[in-house]
C-alpha cells in the first residue's frame, strides 16, 4: 500500500511539474522583440489543422493539393485552354489566402479584445473563441479554458510569471452560466487579473438567446464588488443609459472611447479588477430594428474613395468585415459595404477625412427601384435523370448557403425526386467557410446526406475563395463535374485588418477550380445583383439560375421558383433572381449590357504636353488619365512637369530594354507624391459634383463630412468635427484657394506633414532621374523596386508619419538617404 501510495504521490508531482513547464513555456513564448510581455508575430504562421504525417497526413496532403490537372473548359467568357490565364500548375500548392470565421460587422468584440501595448489576455469561449484563432497582434490571446473556467489558469501561472498581470476574457451568457466562479476562485487566490466581462445583452454564439441567470447592469456591479473585486470600469457605446444606475461607489461609467485608457488604468490595480464592456450584440440589434424592436439607426457612412488613402487605420479601428479593401485605378481604396454594415460608426474614428454621415429620413418613401424583366430563354433540355445527382456548394457564413440548399432541396422534392441534404456551418456563420451537400436522384437514393469526393455533378461557388480550398475541389471530378463559381470579392477578416494582406488574383483560384472540372463559368454575382436590384441580397439566386441555365442543376425551373415561393422570403427579387441568371448563360450579351457598370461623365481637362511626349502603350494610358487630374490638383504647370519626368524617364528605359515597369512605376508614384491631399485638395475632393452625385446614388439624405482638422487637434482630442451642408460653401471656398500651395501665404504649408510631403515629392523626383541615367540591365529591377516604394506612404497626419518612416527604413535598405 505504501508503495502504491508513493508511486500515486510520484505522478503527481510530475503531473504538477510538467504543469509549470507548460505554463512557463506559454508566457515565454509570448515574448515580443520590443516587450517581454508581448508575444513574437510570426508572418505567415498558420495553425495547421489535422495530421501531416503517416497516411492520414498523405491523404490530408493530397486533399490540400486538391485534383490533378486537366484542360480548361468552356466558360461564361467562352473556352480557354490549358495554357490559358485559367490553367492549372504542374504541382498545385494551397492557395495563398483562406477563409475563417470572423466577428459579424459593428460586433463589439471588434473593439473590445483589444489589449494596450505589454498585457497578456486569456481567450474565452463562444465567440470569443474567434480572437483566440485570430492573426492580430493586439489582441495578444495565449490561451483558452473550459467554458466556466476563463481566469482561472492564471492562478497556477502567476507564481511562474515574469508577467505579474493578465487580462481575460469572457461573455456575460458564460460568466451567468458559470465563469463568475472562477472570478471568486481569483479573488480567493489573490492573482492580478482584469476581467474582460462583455456584456451585450444576449448569448450571441448560439442564436441570441436570453441569458439564464442574469441581472441588471447595476445589480452585477455590487455582486461582483461584494464579492471581492478591487475596482470596476463600464465601457458603453451609449453611457446615458446608465447615468440614472445606482452603482456602488467608486464604479467608474465611462464612454467606450476610453477603452484602452480603463484597461491601462486597472492593470495597475493589485488584485482581481473588472472591466465591462456594454454593447448590444451587432447581429442580434440588425434582427431587433428589422422588427422595430430597437430604435432604428438613420445616418449611414459612405467612404470618399477619391480622398480615402487605403491605408487601413480605419479596419485597424473598427475591424470591421463591412469596411471594404477595394482596388481602383489608382491603388488600393476603402469601401463601406451598405448591405452588412450595422451602424457601428467604429471606422469613423481615426484622422481619416474621407468619411461622409449621410443622415436618411426614415419617414420619407423609398424610390420604388424598377428592375429590369428578365428575357425569356430556351430551357436547357435536360433529358430524364436516370441517376442519383450530387451537389457540392461552398460559400460564405451568414449569407444564406444554407437556405439555397434548403430550396434546392425542396425542389427536388416538389420535382419528385427523393432527396438527402447536409449542411456544414459550424463556426461559419461568422463569416467563415459554409459547405452545404445536396443529393437527389427518381425513386429512392442511397442513404448518404453527403457527397462523395470526387463524386460531385456539380460545384456551386457563391465564394470563390471558399470552394478554391483543397479540401473543397477534392469533391469534384475532372472528367464529370460541372462547376458555377462568383467571382466576387469578400475579405477575409485579416484583410480588413492588414492591408498588406491581398486578395488573391482570379486567375489563381479559377485555375485551382478548373482543374477539379469538365466545365466551368464565372461571373461576378455580387456586382450584378447590385446593379440589378440595389443590393446584394439575391446574388445567390443569380448563381443557381446560371447553373441551372448551363446543364449542372437538372431539377425543373419551375419547381425551384416554386421553392423560393414556398421559402416566403423576397420571393420576387429572388424569382427574378434566378431568371437573370439564366439569362447570364443563353444571353450573355443583354445580360452584360443589363450589369455593366455605367461610366459616369468627367469632365474633359485637355493637357497639351501630352501631345509632345512619345511614350506609348500602357504608360501612354496611365499618364493621360493622371495629368488631368494634376490641372484640377493646381495647374497646367504641375501637370507639365509630370509628364516631361514621365517622358524622360520613357526614353532613358528605352535605350536599356523594351520592359516598361519602370515608367509605369514613375507614371503611377511620382502622380501619387504630387497630388498629396491637403486641406484645399481634400476639400475639392469633398465637394466635387460627382462625388457627392455618387454618394447620393448609394443612400439618399443629408450629406455631412467627419472632419479632424489638424488646426483643432489639441481641442478634438481625437475626435471629429462635423461640417452639415451649410458648411459646404466653406470647404467649396477653401478649394478655390489651391493658388497658395506652397507659398509663403499658405497658412497650412508649414505644417510637419505638408513640408515633409512636399520633400518627398522633391526627393523622389531626383531619385528616378538618378536612377534612370545609370540605367543598366543589370540595375533595372532595382529601379523598379525603389520607384515602386512610394506605395507605401499613405494615410493622413500620424499615420502618414508613421508610414514615412518605414519608407525612409526601405530607402536606407537600399543605401539611399531620406533627410525630410
Amino acid at each position: 500500500m505504501a508503495g502504491r501510495a508513493d508511486h500515486r504521490a510520484d505522478l503527481r508531482r510530475g503531473a504538477r511539474r510538467d504543469r509549470r513547464r507548460r505554463g512557463q513555456d506559454l508566457l515565454h513564448r509570448a515574448g515580443h522583440p520590443r516587450d517581454p510581455l508581448r508575444r513574437a508575430h510570426r508572418p505567415g504562421h498558420h495553425r495547421q489543422e489535422g495530421p501531416r504525417r503517416g497516411p492520414a497526413g498523405a491523404a490530408r496532403r493530397r486533399a490540400d493539393r486538391g485534383p490533378a490537372p486537366r484542360a480548361a473548359a468552356p466558360c461564361a467568357e467562352g473556352p480557354r485552354r490549358a495554357e490559358g490565364r485559367w490553367a492549372r500548375p504542374d504541382r498545385p500548392t494551397a492557395a495563398s489566402t483562406s477563409r475563417t470565421p470572423y466577428f459579424c460587422s459593428g460586433c463589439p468584440h471588434n473593439r473590445s479584445t483589444a489589449l494596450p501595448e505589454g498585457s497578456l489576455g486569456g481567450g474565452g469561449i463562444g465567440c470569443h473563441t474567434l480572437v483566440t484563432a485570430s492573426q492580430r497582434e493586439d489582441s495578444a490571446v495565449v490561451g483558452i479554458t473550459q467554458m466556466g473556467g476563463e481566469g482561472s489558469q492564471w492562478i497556477g501561472q502567476a507564481p511562474y510569471s515574469h508577467a505579474g498581470h493578465t487580462f481575460q476574457n469572457v461573455g456575460d451568457g458564460t460568466f451567468f452560466h458559470s465563469a463568475q466562479l472562477a472570478i471568486q476562485a481569483c479573488v480567493a487566490a489573490g492573482v492580478n487579473i482584469t476581467y474582460k466581462l462583455l456584456h451585450n445583452d444576449v448569448v450571441a454564439m448560439t442564436g441570441a438567446q436570453k441569458r439564464q441567470g442574469e441581472v441588471e447592469m447595476a445589480q452585477l456591479t455590487h455582486k461582483l464588488m461584494n464579492e471581492g473585486v478591487k475596482a470596476i470600469i463600464v465601457v458603453a457605446d451609449e453611457p446615458k443609459r446608465y447615468r440614472r444606475a445606482h452603482f456602488p461607489a467608486g464604479v467608474r461609467l465611462w464612454h467606450r472611447d476610453r477603452l484602452d485608457e480603463a484597461q491601462r488604468d486597472l492593470r495597475e490595480i493589485e488584485g482581481v479588477t473588472v472591466l465591462i464592456y456594454d454593447q448590444h450584440c451587432a447581429a442580434d440589434a440588425r434582427r431587433q430594428r428589422k422588427r422595430g424592436k430597437l430604435e432604428p439607426r438613420n445616418t449611414r457612412i459612405v467612404i470618399n474613395e477619391a480622398v480615402c488613402e487605403g491605408c487601413g487605420d480605419c479596419g485597424v479601428k473598427s475591424n470591421c468585415l463591412s469596411v471594404q479593401p477595394v482596388e481602383t485605378e489608382l491603388g488600393r481604396k476603402t469601401r463601406i459595404d451598405q448591405t452588412s454594415c450595422n451602424t457601428d460608426y467604429t471606422c469613423v474614428e481615426g484622422e481619416c477625412p474621407s468619411f461622409m454621415a449621410i443622415e436618411t429620413d426614415p419617414t420619407a418613401k423609398k424610390a420604388k427601384r424598377s428592375t429590369p424583366e428578365p428575357p425569356s430563354v430556351a430551357d436547357p433540355g435536360y433529358g430524364e435523370l436516370e441517376r442519383t445527382y450530387g451537389v457540392f456548394m461552398a460559400g460564405i457564413g451568414g449569407t444564406g448557403i444554407v437556405t439555397v440548399n434548403q430550396v434546392l432541396a425542396t425542389a427536388a422534392l416538389r420535382a419528385g425526386f427523393g432527396v438527402e441534404s447536409l449542411d456544414q456551418v459550424g463556426m461559419s456563420q461568422k463569416a467563415g467557410p459554409v459547405t452545404a451537400h445536396l443529393r437527389f436522384g427518381p425513386g429512392a437514393i442511397e442513404p448518404s446526406n453527403r457527397v462523395t469526393p470526387g463524386s460531385a455533378d456539380a460545384l456551386l461557388g457563391f465564394d470563390l475563395l471558399t470552394l478554391a480550398e483543397g479540401k473543397n475541389l477534392a469533391y469534384g471530378d475532372p472528367a464529370r463535374t460541372r462547376a458555377v463559381v462568383s467571382t466576387s470579392k469578400t475579405p477575409t477578416g485579416p484583410m480588413v485588418y492588414d492591408k498588406d494582406i491581398a486578395y488573391p488574383a482570379d486567375d489563381e483560384l479559377l485555375a485551382r477550380v478548373n482543374g477539379a472540372a469538365s466545365s466551368l463559368r464565372a461571373f461576378d454575382a455580387l456586382s450584378a445583383a447590385d446593379t440589378l436590384f440595389g443590393n446584394t441580397a439575391a446574388a445567390n439566386f443569380l448563381l443557381v439560375g446560371a447553373a441551372y441555365q448551363a446543364g449542372a442543376l437538372p431539377i425543373p425551373a419551375a419547381a425551384i421558383e416554386e421553392a423560393i415561393g414556398i421559402n416566403g422570403v423576397a420571393v420576387s427579387a429572388n424569382v427574378a433572381a434566378f431568371r437573370w441568371g439564366r439569362a447570364s448563360v443563353a444571353a450573355p450579351e443583354e445580360f452584360a449590357k443589363v450589369t455593366g457598370t455605367a461610366t459616369a461623365p468627367v469632365e474633359e481637362i485637355v493637357v497639351p504636353a501630352l501631345d509632345a511626349a512619345t511614350f506609348d502603350g500602357e504608360v501612354r494610358r496611365l499618364a493621360e488619365f493622371r495629368a488631368p487630374q494634376l490641372v484640377a490638383f493646381q495647374n497646367q504647370q504641375t501637370a507639365r512637369a509630370y509628364v516631361e519626368t514621365v517622358d524622360r524617364i520613357w526614353n532613358a528605359e528605352r535605350a536599356v530594354t523594351a520592359d516598361t515597369r519602370f515608367s509605369e512605376a514613375v507614371a503611377r508614384y511620382l502622380f501619387k507624391l504630387t497630388a498629396y491631399k491637403d486641406e484645399y485638395e481634400v476639400a475639392r475632393l469633398l465637394t466635387a459634383p460627382a462625388a457627392l452625385d455618387g454618394v447620393r446614388a448609394e443612400v439618399q439624405g443629408k450629406i455631412s463630412f467627419k472632419l479632424s482638422p489638424p488646426v483643432f487637434g489639441a481641442f478634438l482630442k481625437g475626435r471629429k468635427m462635423t461640417f452639415g451642408p451649410r458648411s459646404h460653401f466653406m470647404l467649396r471656398l477653401l478649394a478655390t484657394m489651391k493658388f497658395l500651395r506652397g507659398t509663403v501665404l499658405d497658412p497650412f504649408g508649414r505644417a510637419h506633414v505638408r513640408r515633409t510631403e512636399r520633400a518627398l515629392l522633391a526627393h523622389y523626383s531626383a531619385l528616378v532621374d538618378s536612377l534612370a541615367a545609370e540605367l543598366t540591365e543589370e540595375t533595372y529591377a532595382r529601379a523598379v523596386r525603389l520607384a515602386e516604394l512610394p506605395d507605401m506612404v499613405r494615410g493622413y497626419e500620424n499615420v502618414k508619419m508613421r508610414n514615412v518612416e518605414a519608407y525612409r527604413e526601405a530607402l536606407a535598405a537600399e543605401g539611399i538617404d531620406l533627410t525630410v
